[in-house]
Formats: C-alpha cells, structure tokens, sequence
C-alpha cells in the first residue's frame, strides 16, 4: 500500500548512495517507494508507517499539521514551553508517518524558537540537526525520486539557515552570516527560475516576505558590522514594505510576525542610539499588541526603566519582576535573563551594587547555560562595574579582560569601543597610569564623535552624540585637564568645532513633484529654480558633514592626525581623503586676531589663541555650573520668550524689569557674564593687544550653551574674586565699566568644516524687508516687524538714497515699494539670487518650525503654501526654511548678507547648526549679520523707532569696505548712549544682538 505523496513513475536505476548507507531514517515514502517496486525492503528497513491505509495517513498527518498550527501561534506569543510541547507532539506524530520533511519542519521551528527565547546553544543543534538531515533525506528523496518530499524539506532548510544567520551575527562572523544570505537568495532565484509547479506556491515567495525576512537579518548584520545607523533606515524601509502585506491573507500571519520583530530590532536600536521616546512608543506598540501574552512581559521589562527615570523606581522594580515571573513561566530563559540583567541596572545606578550583583549573577548563569556569548560580555561588565564601585579593582579587571577579549574575537568594533571605554573609565576612577587611560581612551573618544556622522536622522545622530560620544567626549577632556595637556585638549575643541554642513547640497536628488505655479525661466546655466524644489517632507534625510582634515598653523600639524590613524585601525572609522582645511585666518594679520573655541562636554571647555602667535594655545574649563549660571542671567535679561511666555510679555520682562530695562542692570549682567566666561589670561592679553596702538578682533565660535551671548557687551574684570560672589557683588571685582567692544571687534567665527561656493559677483543690493506673510494680519504673530512705514520715515529716507545711488533688486521707484511687498516669495529670491549681487538684507521673521534642529530653522517670506518646501505649512504660508536652501541649486548668495530676525544666528545654539545663517555661507556668503536672540520690534518703544536704526545700521555696514568695524564702531556709539542717557529706545535689547560671522579671510573656498 502506498499513502501520502505520489510515487514516482520509474523505479530508481542505481545503487543506493553511500550516505543513505547508515541512516536509520530514509522517509516513509522511500522505503513505500522501494516496496512499490518490488525492491528488497531489507536495505531500508520496514516500519509500521508503511501499512497504515490513506485514511490513517490523512488522519495522522492532520493532526501533525495542527500540532504545527498551534505551536506557531504559541511560539508567536513567546510562550515557549508550550510551543517545544506542540512541537514534540508534531515530531511523535512525523515519525509515526516517518515524514523526514514533517519533522525537519518542527525541528527548524524549533530552532528559531529557542533562539528567540535567547538559547543559542539548542537553537544552534537545533539547526545543524535540520541541515545534517536534510542532506540525508535529500539523497534518499533523489534516489527514490520522491522531489515533492523534497522541496517541501527546502523550507525547513531555509528557516535553520536563517537561525545560523543569526548565531552568526551574534558571534561577530560578519562574512559567514552574509554569505549564508547570499545562499537562500540564490536558491530563491532558482526555485523561482524553475518551471511552473516545480515548487509549491509558499517557497516561491510570491509576496515578498522571504525577503523582507533576510532584509531584517541583513539589518542585524549591519549591527554587527558596524553600522547601526545604516540599519536603523534599513528596518524604517522594511516596515513600509510589510505595511501592504499584512491585508494579504496568505501572509497576513508571516507579515505580522515580521512587523513585530522588525520593530522590536528598531526599538533596540533607538534605545542604543539614545532615541528614547521613539524606542518607548515601539515598545508601547509592541506591549499592545501582546497584550495578555508572554511577549507583553518581555516589552514591559524595557518600558520600566523609563518608569525609573521618571523617578517610579519602586515601581518599576516591580514591574521588571512581575514580568520576570511570566516570562519564567512561558520558559522564555533569555528574556529572564534580560530581565534579572535590567534589574540590576537599575539597582546598581541607585547605588546598591551588592544586590545588583545578585542580579547580574543570575543573568549571568542563564547565558552561561545558553552559550549566549554577547549576554556573558554584558554580563563581565556589569560585574566589572560593581566590583569598581565597591574598590575591588583587581577583580573589575579581571571581568573587564574577558569582556574585552570577548569583543575582540567577534569582530564587531562597537562592542571592541564599549568595552575599551569602560575600560577607560575604570581606570580614569581607579586614579592609575592615566597615560595609559589616555592611549585607551583618546581613540574610542575620536571613533564615537565620527561615527555619529554615519546616521541619517539628526535625532539620531544627535542621541548618539548625546549618550555615546558625548560621555566619551566628557571624560577625556576631563582626563586632559589632570594629564594639563592643553594641545590635544584644543585641537579636540577645534575638531568638535569644525562641523557644521549637511552633504549633498550641492547635487541634491529629490523627487521634483507637485503642481508649481509657473515661475520664470532660469537661464540654463543656472540650474533650475527654488520653485523647482519637490514637494519633500520635514524628516529629510540630511547627512551632517564629518570634520575635515584640519591644520593647526602654518609650522605646526596637528598632534591628533596619528590619533585619528590608531581610531581607524582600532574601530574601522574613516578618515577624510579631503585636502586639509586651516582653522586660523590666512589673510595678512593686519591688527592681532583672537580665536576663540567653546565645546560643551559636560562642562564647558574654551580654547584660544592669536594670529600673532598660532601655536601657543590657552585653554580653560568652564564649570558647568557657571555656565547654567550664565544662560539663566541671560534668559531673564532677554526679549527671547521663554517656556509659555508670549512675545509680548517677553518684551516687557525685557524691557521693564529685566537687565535691558536699567543701566545698572545691565551692567550687572555683562559683569555677571564676564566672571563666569572671560578667563584672567585672555582679559590681560586683550587689554596688552588693545594698548599697542590698533583694536584686536575678537572672533568667536560659542557653544550651543553659548550661542546667545552678546560677546561685546562683557564687562572686563580688574580682578578674580577669591570666593564664590553672592548675586550682587559682582561688582567687587571692576574698577569701571570697560566693556569687550571698548578695547575690541568682534565678530562670530565661522566653523571651519563648512563647505563654501564663491559668492555671486558683485552687482547691485537686494532688498527683503518685512514681506508679507500670506494669511497673517499685520499686528499678528508674524505681522510687521518694522510697523507701518511712511515717506519721510528713517528707512524710507534710506533706501530712497540707495535707489539714487543706483540700482536695486526688486526693482522699485520709490523705497516705500521695497517694504511690505507681497511678492518676495522663494521663486523671486530665487531669480533674484540667479543676477549678480553685492549684498542681500532681508529684515522678517525667522524662527525654528519644526524640532531642534537647524535645517527647520526658516525665514518667512510671502510663500503660499501650495509652494513645495520642506517645511510644514503655517496656515496659508509656507516657511522657507535652511533645508530647502541647502537642498535647492539656487544660484549663488552674495559676499554679504544680513538676516535681521528672531534670533537668526540661533544655529550655533542647536544640536546640529547649519540653519539660515550656516546655509547661507555655505551658499557663498562671507559675512553674514545676524542676530543672537529675539528682537522686539519698534511698536515697544512709541516714538521711537530702533527696529529701523538697526537695519540702516547694518545696511550701511555691509556697504562698507569694513563691515564688522563699522558695525562695532555703531555699537560702540549706543553703547555711549545707553550709558548717558539709558532708556528704552536705546536699550541694548534692541542693538547688542546683532553681530556679524565673518569668514572674508578663512580661505575655505572649497565644495565637497
């Protein structure tokens, strides 16, 4: 009797294969096949399977595909003891059919089972068992032409596979796991490249999802190879692919379960890189859709520890060992481990390192059993760490050792750069051989900062900055300053400082849809107009620039290239292959040049130096502590509205009681500010520069925690106090009242990294002033800034001047025609921007339309929204914002530009800079004025009217053979006034914001 799969038409016609020879299994249909025959059973061996009639077959054989059915869904839930019992049931029953392919099915499922539940020792036997027999029951089923039971065996092969893609990720063997990849998809081709029937419809992949399903071992791949951030785009791509998917009913269920495991990999990732609130909501996604199954416990124990930052640590405690007991229950051994392991996270940062070495003990011995090799690393860290905190060093080593040889046998550089930093800072805290923590710690510390440029989304680039780099950051600079090695220190601020451009400005390749209103031709040369700009969203993928090759100065190179050598042999990160770019002015040194660098890393660091003497470095922490001090002086005293202030009322506070309401007031202030970020050494040597006949130009690069200090109003001590000053006896250390301006120019600096085109050529000025916004009223929230402007006002009286000096863009009459036009929208400065050009003065408003980072800093011009941008539309307007002029091939800005709005030089102050002032120097613009924080406009001061003072002021300037002198000689001459005669209208609220970034003579014409 023959049951089951059909028997081939021709008997086999060779002897039985050698490896057939001591298998104690062919297949039920082999040795049916051989009866069928009429060949000598007694090579095969006969077992009760061969006599069951069809009925029993089909009776047995559907219970086995039910025992399949049920396992899945348990295993799906992470309830593993219940999927290895349906499992088991599934092999009783393949075997009593003696259907090889039947239990390779339940075997590699199995597979995959335990090393979900994090048992990577059965998963592995598991899957080479799998592979082993499939090599015997595909000789056997070729022998006896049984090529149904064979292709159904292929699908077995291709799940155990798959787990060995994954142990062999985990083990650091990048090759291996790719080219096991490589393998399933060539085999996929051929099945496919078959001829019609030849494979059941579920092996040929007709939907995709066998490939989505390597896509997502590739992203782990990718992990393990080092490009996590490579991975995270990879996985957002696959779930838009699985979206469509799961409304298929043929793989709704495979769809599912992909989606679930493609988002947990996501939501480890953006824990890894810092993205918490992402990571969180991936989690809460996940929780709910397992809600009541074991997978919700295993999400619940990643959701605690946010409990635990938000301050519920009892209740996440808890949460983490309720969890811990459905998981134990379900048999989930990885995911307990995971859990005991947070657990004693938790209680280790809370300063009880004792019972958090229970934990990680516990954790420890479930890896152990499990062979997981990554949880043992984890786990010899974590134990390092507790025996640091509790003094026993020799112990921690011990630990850290394994784990750090651990990581270098698996190849995979982030974990070699995890380790070697805990080794780092262990012996920063241990005290010893701090030179050898510095050759430990200096290339880990430059390998993370770089690495942060690989990630396509500034907020991940910005958490991996934050959690990774940043803490890296902050140690080595604090071992630097015990080590007193103020060079490296400094070129490290010079490096920190020199980013600050998105790539791809040059050439970008965005999809250009939507309807456009017709704008006028460009010529051809100059590529296509801003109008052009598809129609993109706000989360573009703008790559941060890494720095380029620096040189310190014309005699000296820089100490850290050998450093960036031993990073890049260590870690795999890459140098550029760019020409070196000079951090230090290369025009003739005219008057002396002070070069001023802050970098926040934990505290805040400043480096200087001066033209006159390039390699002779002073650099100096400033406290944290000092710094919060300032911001907060400053916040109070400025027109830049705080947290659920309105505009108005920040005027006030501004202009009534805060420092720029009184002169007593404000010098409080500039003192206040000056104590806290001048150093003695800079303060003399500016005073000695000033003395020798011609003012010294201050230029400066601040910090983000810097970015609105208005650097020419700080008042220059006379004297150090001996003692921390209580609030009000700043006054202590000043005999006067001599101010930076005073005794110096100023001007901001830019970074050195940023890309520039040559400027457009000189041609006449173009004129943006108070556009109007389409759908906001005059007196709203992005109304007039100048205010209502007559024929014999000040600025109209100006720009009337201007026209009768000669021509200006957009063409006008009268000046009164170049204000409040309706019309000065992105196609107009775009074609405006295509002529040649001196200077371009745009006054509006500028703000942040979106998150913190600088390429959604915008200018409001009279775009509607139907304008394509990347900027979310306001209403009926669309901002234009730092993305759409880095993204777009306009033509080139002019030499000089000045953006008089709402704290346009806010990029300094972001996570990531390059907003509307760094996009326009990397557009050609070599100095840029701008202003450091909100202005208030001129209706806050009746009678008065400063709003157009400052732009006369700046315009005139930028006319000018020397902008930044003359514009510091204007300030000078209201910082006389204020002290005379103090009032509002003079306030500095209103003047000191403004400042130039001047990059006439950084030589650093050059495009990526």
């Amino acid at each position: 009797m023959l049951a089951g799969l059909p028997p081939p038409l021709h008997p086999p016609d060779r002897p039985l294969p050698d490896e057939l020879a001591g298998a104690s299994a062919h297949g039920y249909n082999c040795r049916c096949v051989a009866a069928h025959f009429g060949l000598d059973p007694a090579s095969y061996g006969v077992l009760a399977a061969c006599s069951l009639t069809e009925a029993e077959y089909e009776g047995l054989l559907g219970e086995a595909l039910e025992a399949q059915g049920v396992a899945k869904r348990l295993a799906g839930a992470r309830d593993v003891v219940g999927a290895h019992r349906e499992y088991g049931r599934m092999r009783q029953l393949a075997q009593r059919l003696d259907r090889i392919d039947l239990e390779l099915a339940a075997v590699s499922d199995l597979a995959t089972v335990c090393y979900s539940a994090g048992d990577p020792g059965n998963a592995r036997q598991c899957a080479e068992t799998v592979l082993a027999a499939f090599r015997v029951g595909t000789a056997a089923a070729v022998h006896f032409g049984q090529y149904a039971e064979l292709r159904m065996m292929e699908g077995s092969r291709e799940v155990a596979d798959r787990v060995l893609v994954s142990l062999a990720t985990e083990d650091g063997d990048v090759v291996r796991a790719r080219e096991l990849i490589a393998g399933q998809r060539h085999r996929a081709a051929a099945r496919k490249a078959a001829g019609p029937g030849q494979y059941p419809r579920r092996l040929l992949d007709p939907h995709g999802a066998d490939e989505l399903t390597l896509r997502i071992l590739e992203a782990r791949v990718q992990v393990a190879a080092g490009d996590p951030a490579g991975a995270l785009v990879s996985l957002e791509e696959i779930l838009a692919a699985l979206e469509p998917l799961v409304d298929v009913g043929e793989v709704r269920d495979q769809a599912a379960s992909l989606q679930a495991m493609a988002c947990a990999e996501r939501a480890r990732l953006r824990q890894a890189g810092g993205e918490d609130a992402d990571a969180r909501a991936d989690l809460v996604r996940l929780t709910a859709r397992h809600e009541g199954r074991p997978a919700a416990a295993k999400f619940a124990v990643d959701l605690a520890a946010d409990r635990a930052l938000g301050g519920d640590f009892a209740g996440a405690v808890t949460a983490i060992v309720t969890a811990r007991d459905e998981l134990a229950a379900a048999g989930v051994t990885g995911d307990v481990a995971e859990a005991s392991f947070a657990l004693g996270s938790l209680l280790f940062f809370a300063g009880d390192p004792r019972q958090a070495r229970e934990q990680f003990e516990h954790a420890g011995e479930i890896w152990r059993a499990n062979g997981d090799t990554p949880g043992r690393r984890r786990f010899d860290v974590a134990l390092a760490r507790c025996a640091a905190a509790e003094g026993g060093w020799a112990t921690a080593e011990e630990h850290l050792t394994r784990a750090r040889e651990s990581a270098r046998a698996s190849g995979d550089w982030l974990q070699c750069l995890h380790t070697d930093f805990v080794a780092a800072e262990l012996g920063f805290a241990r005290g010893e051989d701090l030179r050898a923590v510095l050759d430990l710690l200096l290339p880990v510390a430059l390998a993370a900062a770089d690495y942060r440029f690989a990630f396509a989304s500034p907020r991940a680039r910005t958490a991996w900055a934050r959690d990774v780099a940043g803490p890296a950051a902050e140690l080595l600079m604090a071992l630097l300053a015990r080590l007193e090695e103020p060079r490296l220190a400094a070129e490290l601020i010079e490096r920190t400082c020199a980013v600050g451009a998105y790539t791809g400005a040059g050439a970008p390749a965005l999809d250009l849809t939507g309807e456009l209103p017709a704008p006028e031709p460009a010529p051809p040369a100059a590529g296509l107009p801003l109008a052009a700009l598809g129609t993109v969203t706000a989360s573009l993928p703008l790559r941060l620039a890494p720095p380029p090759a620096l040189r310190w100065s014309p005699g000296s190179p820089m100490e850290l290239d050998r450093w960036l050598d031993v990073a890049a042999e260590r870690y795999g990160s890459s140098r550029p292959a760019t020409a070196p770019v000079t951090t230090w002015p290369d025009a003739g040194f005219a008057r002396e040049t002070f070069l001023l660098r802050y970098a926040d890393a934990g505290h805040t660091y400043l480096s200087w130096r001066t033209t006159a003497d390039l390699d002779t470095v002073h650099t100096h922490p400033v406290d944290a502590v000092l710094v919060a001090t300032a911001r907060e002086f400053l916040a109070a005293a400025s027109p830049t509205p705080c947290e659920g202030e309105s505009a108005a009322d920040a005027v006030r506070r501004s202009l009534g009681d805060g420092a720029f309401g009184s002169f007593a007031g404000e010098q409080r202030l500039a003192r206040a500010l000056a104590l806290n970020l001048l150093p003695a050494d800079l303060v003399t040597r500016l005073r000695a520069a000033a003395a020798g006949g011609r003012r010294p130009l201050l230029r400066v690069q601040p910090s983000p925690s810097l970015a609105a200090v208005p650097w020419g109003l700080l008042a220059l001590p006379d004297r150090r106090p001996e003692r921390g000053l209580e609030p009000g006896e700043e006054g202590t250390c000043f005999d006067g009242d001599e101010r930076v301006l005073d005794v110096a120019d100023v001007s901001l600096l830019a970074p050195a990294g940023i890309p520039r085109r040559p400027p457009a050529p000189p041609g006449p000025p173009v004129y943006v002033l108070d556009p109007r916004i389409p759908g906001q009223s005059a007196f709203g929230e992005l109304g007039s800034v100048l205010g209502r402007q007559e024929p014999a006002s000040p600025l109209i009286r100006h720009l009337d001047a201007q026209l009768a000096a000669g021509p200006v863009r957009p063409s006008a009459a009268r000046g009164l025609d170049l204000v409040r036009r309706t019309d000065t929208d992105r196609r107009l400065l775009g074609r405006l921007l295509a002529e040649p050009c001196s200077r371009l003065v745009f006054a509006g408003h500028v703000s942040q339309v979106r998150d913190d980072h600088g390429a959604q800093t915008a200018l409001h011009l009279s775009c509607p929204a139907g304008l394509p941008g990347t900027a979310e539309p306001i209403g009926a307007h669309r901002p234009f914002t730092a993305a759409d002029l880095a993204l777009s091939p306009v033509a080139a800005m002019p030499a000089r530009v000045a953006l008089i709005g709402c704290a346009s030089a806010s990029d300094f102050g972001l996570p990531e800079p390059f907003g509307v002032l760094l996009a326009a120097v990397a557009a050609g613009a070599r100095l840029v004025a701008a202003t450091v924080w909100a202005l208030p406009t001129s209706a806050a001061v009746p009678g008065a009217d400063p709003m157009a003072e400052l732009v006369i002021a700046v315009d005139t300037a930028l006319a000018g053979d020397d902008p930044v002198t003359d514009l510091c000689a204007w300030q000078r001459r209201r910082l006389a006034r204020w002290r005379d005669r103090p009032g509002p209208a003079g306030s500095p609220a209103f003047w000191a914001a403004v400042t130039c970034l001047d990059a006439t003579d950084d030589g650093q014409t050059w495009v990526r």
